[in-house]
């Protein structure tokens, strides 16, 4: 016995932090992945925005010429 530990409890305590190390890397993992899930949401909106902009620059420019109607 060591200081008041034993062998037992040294191996308890060796085992439950490589389980909390293990725990933590499978967050960073899960964590990596909903970044890049962000990123890759983050450009189909921006590519959404840019597709509605050209969409209303097209009705825009489209109702102010002289062949269109206007009731």
């Amino acid at each position: 016995m060591l200081g008041g530990w034993n062998l037992t409890q040294t191996f308890s305590l060796s085992t439950n932090q490589a389980v909390q190390l293990d725990k933590v890397a499978k967050l960073e993992r899960s964590v990596e992945k909903l970044i890049e899930t962000m990123d890759a949401l983050k450009d189909k909106e921006e590519e959404i925005m840019e597709q509605h902009k050209k969409l209303f620059e097209a009705l825009e420019d489209n109702s102010s010429g002289t062949n269109s109607y206007n009731y």
